[in-house]
């Protein structure tokens, strides 16, 4: 099984990344897990903007990468418990996550996932969120395994 988790960053979150490899070497029994950081000049340029232009960003380097069963994070996504969340697991071989953004992901990107989901109905920090997602992947994966972990 693979998942990649896509997210549009400046920098690495260098709190997190400790914490983001611990996560991806702790999963590595069962998946390969992948953090893919996708920034460029034009997004840079495009924030800078505004919301409909930085969107329109987003589109054009995640597009290329739905690939595989889909999911983006949104606020307004379906709320799961890690057991349903571990389900997502059980019958997809390649799994990417798409975190979005300042200013989120557009709804034709949304239109286009497999599914939606949301980390909580508040607004998280891109890095917070980001954590939360690799905890809840290696969490969803001990959970499938009988791995004690989840306990």
């Amino acid at each position: 099984m693979e998942i990649s988790v896509f997210s549009i960053q400046k920098t690495k979150a260098d709190n997190f990344e400790k914490e983001i490899k611990e996560y991806i070497k702790m999963s590595a029994k069962f998946a390969n897990i992948k953090d893919k950081i996708l920034f460029n000049d034009k997004i840079a340029k495009a924030q800078s903007i505004g919301a409909n232009d930085a969107l329109k960003a987003y589109d054009e380097v995640y597009e290329p990468n739905l690939k595989g069963y889909c999911i983006m994070l949104d606020e307004r996504g379906s709320s799961l418990n890690s057991k349903d969340f571990a389900k997502i697991f059980e019958n997809n071989n390649q799994i990417n996550f798409f975190i979005g953004g300042a200013y989120g992901l557009s709804e034709n990107l949304k239109n286009k996932a497999d599914k939606i989901i949301s980390l909580s109905p508040m607004t998280l920090a891109h890095k917070i969120a980001k954590l939360m997602l690799f905890e809840q992947i290696f969490r969803g994966l001990c959970i499938n395994a009988n791995h004690p972990y989840h306990k």
